[in-house]
């Protein structure tokens, strides 16, 4: 009889072992491989702005999945290896040479993971279509990309197929280099008991150790920074490390430290109970802390979810574009005629004057010695202004602005940062004049579709509104490069056709540009005569694709269209889906792999206790209450703290973004709680599957087992 068909019988022999290694293994490699053809394909790749972060995100967001599956499969395969072990040890014993056994045991588990990723990658590749076509529905009124398979989508997967099969076998080969017998043996059976009791001194510890590496993780740069103008540098990050040794001490606590206090009958009940999850309290605490943690990922992952979907910015026009008065943009004869052509109507077509003026501002950084550098220019850049009159037109709001005074244009909620401050701006050039006008900052008035840029304060985007007079002196003598058209209109239709008459739209406008139109929306001119050839030369950086909106990317004169923002939102929307939702999947799979394994690992290492206490005359019920109190430490606290430690991380990262928690921000919290509550259900369903499996293990799931034996 050869050693391949003893393990052949063996396998038939632990069936459960072998099912919970192919299952991860598979789980891994369908995940990954559904995943990565989902990111290959036309679908999403046609929906990329390109060199955007967006990219870079959704690569990130890769490799965080990959690296997420990669652990989680060697948890599997230590797991599974932990319960061939004994097997191995007794083929040693009797006499087998270790590299036999290797040999054997590296052809069955290349067996194994060969089956394994051939399954993953083929259920993935349905996955795959699956979720493809659903995103297609989801897109099907804003894109016409569809899913599908790409070669470099297969390669991928099978490529990540080969690294995990390459690990499995590393981890295989360090496990036959043991050479004591005995400790092979006893591998499954092995106890990491904690060494001391820890007193509540030391949860108390544990949790001002938290609270102040949230403190200083994400706090104390802030204060310093607007405080005392200064940049601690990246050394805060370490305080991260705190929060994860108060999180451990937490635990440590609850695991190990039992007190009589007020209510000894009660400590003397439990004294079993204590002793043997005390047992085994340095590898649960590490367990422990790993759920903990894998937990807080996932849902921080899913955390950008609602952070896309609620959005207090709403335009009050479907269009608005801006371009310099030298380019050849469509007239409103030529968008009448498009219209009509795609079954839509325009509405409350207005045009207004703008003018780019030279204007003052505060140039703020960061010096090398980490101290914020403020610096004064007469000629900071060149800002977009129009008059009150042109203002009212535009947008029916009328505005009482003396003679050297200005409004900015901003959002509802715009608010100042260390880097950008209203009232930056202080005086504009008057080229006719040869002088500066002093000006002086009213406050700001709200028009969100005339807003050209997202960031806060007063910026090189920044538009102003100005007194007539002052305007006409501004406007006098500026040649017709200088001088902008501001369009603002709405249509009627379904949206299918308005986002195909926008994509025509935007062809037309793209090809009538001016040359000054095409630069980045970070571009400065005149910083760039300030600062020479230290200044990238970004002028013709813009990546503009006529005939895709979406790939558009920073682009300064960016028309703002709200149908393809709409298609832009679902395809962004729809992309974080998947991708912040198969981190979630994953970590979560990772939780309930690690829970479940490591209850039955409780019950394998206590089964022995149980016997005892029940020859010492513990019935069933007591045995099962006591089989209950040890599952419920893996499940109970770690799912808590970690649901508790993101609620408070997204609180206080959603305040001092911008020094306010929002309407939106306390919906994003309330989204966040909800998933909490999901992952908290989803723990007490893989509890319930633990209690099961254990139960089943030392025989406390019935009463039938005890009757047949009476």
């Amino acid at each position: 009889m050869t050693l391949s068909t003893l393990w052949s019988r063996l396998r038939k022999k632990n069936k459960g072992d072998y099912r919970q290694f192919r299952f991860c293994m598979t789980f891994a490699v369908l995940l990954v491989s559904s995943l990565l053809m989902m990111v290959c394909s036309p679908l999403i790749q046609d929906s990329l702005p390109a060199g955007g972060d967006s990219g870079k995100q959704i690569y990130l967001i890769c490799g965080v999945a990959l690296s997420g599956c990669i652990i989680f499969a060697a948890y599997a395969a230590r797991l599974f290896l932990r319960y061939k072990s004994r097997e191995i040890g007794i083929f040693m014993a009797l006499g087998a040479e270790r590299k036999v056994l290797a040999k054997a045991l590296s052809l069955e588990l290349a067996k194994i993971i060969g089956a394994c990723a051939a399954a993953g990658i083929v259920i993935g590749s349905v996955i795959a279509f699956l979720v493809g076509k659903l995103m297609e529905m989801m897109t099907a009124s804003v894109s016409d990309s569809a899913f599908a398979f790409t070669v470099s989508g297969f390669l991928a997967s099978v490529l990540y197929a080969a690294v995990l099969f390459i690990m499995v076998q590393f981890l295989a080969w360090r496990a036959m280099k043991r050479t004591n017998i005995l400790e092979v043996i006893n591998e499954q059976r092995k106890q990491e008991p904690m060494k001391k009791a820890v007193s509540r001194s030391y949860f108390i510890s544990g949790i001002i150790l938290t609270a102040v590496g949230f403190f200083g993780a994400v706090i104390l740069e802030q204060i310093t920074v607007y405080a005392l103008g200064m940049w601690l540098g990246g050394w805060t990050n370490a305080f991260y490390l705190l929060i994860l040794l108060g999180v451990y001490r937490m635990l440590v606590y609850a695991v190990s430290s039992r007190q009589k206090g007020r209510n000894p009958q009660k400590y003397y009940n439990n004294l079993i109970n204590y002793g043997m999850i005390k047992f085994q309290g340095a590898s649960v605490v590490k367990n422990m802390l790993v759920i903990t943690l894998l937990i807080f990922a996932g849902l921080y992952a899913i955390s950008y979810i609602p952070a896309n979907m609620t959005t207090d910015t709403v335009l009050e026009d479907d269009f608005s574009y801006r371009y310099l008065n030298d380019a050849d943009e469509p007239s409103k004869e030529e968008l009448d005629s498009l219209a009509d052509q795609n079954g839509i109507t325009i509405g409350d077509y207005r045009e207004g004057e703008f003018i780019r003026v030279t204007g003052s501002g505060t140039d703020r950084d960061m010096s090398d010695d980490n101290k914020l550098m403020e610096i004064y220019y007469d000629e900071y850049a060149e800002y977009d202004c129009t008059s009150v009159s042109e203002y009212e037109k535009l947008t029916g709001t009328k505005l009482d602005i003396p003679e050297g005074s200005y409004y900015q244009i901003e959002g509802k909620n715009a608010y100042e940062n260390i880097w950008y401050k209203f009232g930056d701006m202080d005086k504009l050039y008057c080229q006719s004049e040869g002088q500066f006008l002093p000006m002086k900052y009213l406050g700001n008035t709200t028009y969100h579709s005339l807003i050209i840029t997202t960031s806060v304060g007063m910026n090189i985007g920044s538009r102003f509104i100005l007194n007539d007079e002052d305007y006409l002196r501004l406007k006098s003598g500026l040649p017709e490069e200088k001088q902008e058209t501001q369009v603002l209109f709405n249509t009627e239709g379904n949206l299918k056709s308005m986002a195909a008459f926008a994509g025509e739209f935007y062809e037309l406008f793209v090809n009538g540009m001016s040359e000054d139109m095409n630069v980045m929306s970070y571009y400065n001119a005149l910083e760039g005569e300030r600062k020479g050839s230290d200044y990238a030369d970004m002028e013709d950086d813009a990546t503009v694709d006529a005939k895709n909106p979406l790939r558009e990317t920073d682009w300064q004169y960016a028309p703002v269209m709200e149908p393809l923002l709409r298609q832009q939102r679902t395809m962004l929307l729809a992309n974080r889906l998947l991708l912040f939702g198969y981190v979630f999947l994953i970590c979560f799979a990772s939780v309930g792999i690690i829970g479940y394994t490591r209850s039955q690992g409780m019950g394998i290492a206590n089964a022995q206790a149980f016997e005892d206490i029940k020859k010492l005359g513990a019935d069933r019920h007591y045995r099962r209450e006591l089989m209950k109190s040890q599952i419920k430490k893996i499940f109970v606290l770690p799912t808590i703290l970690g649901v508790v430690l993101l609620l408070i991380y997204e609180a206080i990262t959603l305040t001092t973004n911008d020094k306010n928690l929002s309407v939106t921000d306390m919906k994003i919290l309330a989204m966040l709680a909800g998933a909490g509550i999901i992952a908290a259900l989803y723990q007490y369903v893989i509890y319930r599957a633990s209690l099961k499996k254990v139960g089943s293990y030392l025989k406390l799931n019935s009463l039938s087992y005890e009757k047949k034996k009476i």
